[in-house]
């Protein structure tokens, strides 16, 4: 995993906790964010473990299954249009495009720039401190992955606002128990959601 500006691990143990509201972290992309569920589950119970939210305090979830990169990012712009602005991002995004246009390298350069214009839309608006961005595995109903890789994490690690990149490609080698098709299993959803807690706890984000 990658990022731009973000905080040693260490710094985790001194992170000042409930800082960041719970419906002030949003939740968004495609369906590999949260179905089947425990991707959402882990991170919530990680954040009332560590005291950074409320036993009952849940975030808002607008990832959408099918899911295109515009759409993913209007999901942001209807959030922040409204009096709580988001301060936290944990998104995916830009799969249902490349695999729509069966991983054209067209598909590929419209998502990084529909990206990267996203990315300094976010900056512009100035009320995002933090983002974690998802790619999902290469797998083999899911087209162009491995070329969407690298303009997504040089997109992300230049990024005014820190954004860590999550790479998920290498936790599912070996394991096909960890997606069913072309979403994760439940297995695979509590890994998701094991390694976006980790870099948000290491990196004090929404603690």
């Amino acid at each position: 995993m990658t990022g731009a500006g973000g905080a040693s691990g260490d710094a985790a143990q001194s992170c000042p906790h409930a800082t960041v509201a719970a419906d002030e972290v949003l939740w968004m992309g495609d369906s590999w964010l949260n179905v089947p569920g425990e991707q959402v589950t882990v991170v919530q119970d990680g954040a009332r473990e560590s005291g950074a939210i409320g036993p009952n305090d849940e975030y808002p979830d607008t990832a959408t299954g099918g899911a295109l990169m515009s759409a993913i990012a209007n999901q942001y712009a209807v959030q922040e249009a409204t009096a709580t602005k988001p301060k936290v991002l944990i998104m995916d995004g830009g799969t249902v495009d490349t695999i729509t246009a069966q991983g054209s390298d067209a598909s590929v350069a419209a998502v990084g720039a529909t990206f990267q214009h996203f990315l300094a839309k976010v900056a512009t608006d100035g009320t995002v401190q933090q983002i974690v961005y998802v790619l999902m595995p290469e797998l083999p109903a899911i087209y162009g992955v491995a070329a969407l890789r690298p303009v997504m994490q040089q997109a992300c690690a230049g990024s005014a606002v820190p954004c860590y990149f999550l790479d998920l490609q290498k936790y599912w080698v070996g394991h096909s128990d960890y997606s069913s098709g072309i979403l994760p299993t439940d297995a695979g959803a509590r890994v998701i959601g094991a390694q976006l807690w980790s870099i948000m706890y290491e990196n004090c984000i929404a603690q």
